[in-house]
Order: C-alpha cells, then structure tokens, then sequence
C-alpha cells in the first residue's frame, strides 16, 4: 500500500447492509392475514346457514323425483312453498289459483309450464309425472324447487 489517497490498491469492498429476513413478517401482512382469515369465517358461517336454510328444498326434490302423481307434485311443492313464502299466503291455494301462484314465483325465463297446466287441472289429463325430459311436470317442479333457494335465508 502507498501513502497515497487515491491508489486503487486503497480500495476496499463496499459494506453491505444484513439481509433482511422474511420473518416476522410487518404488521400490515398480519393484518391483511386477519382480515382474511376474517372474510372467510364469515362466507363460510353465511354459506352455512344457506345451506341448512335450503334443507327444505333438497328433501322437496328427492320426493318430487320419487313422485308418481301430479297430485303427489302438487303436496310437495305447497310444502316447499310454505316453508318459502309463507302458511297464510300459500295453505288455501287450489286449482288455477294454485297454479297462477307456481307461475308467478318462477323467475323470468324460465319454463315450467308442463307443471303449472298439470296444477290448473290436476284431473283433467292423464299420464305419467316422472320423466326424463325437460317437458316433464317432475322436471319444472325441480326447476321451480331450484329457483327458490335462499328465499327463507334472505328472509331472517
């Protein structure tokens, strides 16, 4: 080494600061975590109670696909209805009253008129309920019975 300042050989490595570690990690990134783990307590608390509250309308659908009567249908989907909308505004519904009723709580766009023309006059035609096709009374009842979900959670 020279006594002179500005040599090259005088030059020594530059000091790096420590590296900075991943743990712990900042207070923010806890309470983004907590605020998280939060959200997904409280989606899965709500997702919980529809799915208890929807109990009515999975059991409503294993009997109307066990149905094999229009009349069977009918005593299905008014239990379902109860639950739903209520014993005072759906217990003394009956033939075409009963059927305007199917019709008007079915969202727009959907087609459930096989059933709702078997409900106007549960006597009047003939033939089998259960089918495959999406023309069956069976399959509008599931149709229908689909499209109230969360009605009674959105309710409490």
């Amino acid at each position: 080494m020279s006594g002179d300042a500005g040599d090259l050989a005088n030059l020594a490595d530059l000091a790096l600061p420590p590296v900075v570690s991943f743990w712990p990690p900042a207070v923010g990134v806890w309470v983004v975590g907590a605020t998280m783990v939060a959200a997904l307590a409280v989606a899965g608390w709500r997702a919980w109670r529809r799915y208890r509250a929807d109990a009515y309308l999975r059991r409503a659908d294993a009997e109307v696909a066990r149905a094999t009567s229009i009349e069977q249908v009918s005593a299905v989907l008014k239990r379902a209805a109860m639950v739903a909308y209520g014993r005072e505004r759906v217990a003394s519904l009956t033939g075409a009253s009963w059927g305007t009723f199917i019709r008007a709580t079915t969202p727009a766009g959907t087609s459930i008129e096989p059933l709702a023309s078997r409900l106007d006059a549960p006597y009047a035609a003939e033939g089998p309920v259960a089918g495959q096709g999406p023309s069956s009374p069976s399959a509008a009842a599931r149709v229908w019975l689909r499209a109230q979900r969360g009605l009674v959670s959105e309710r409490r």
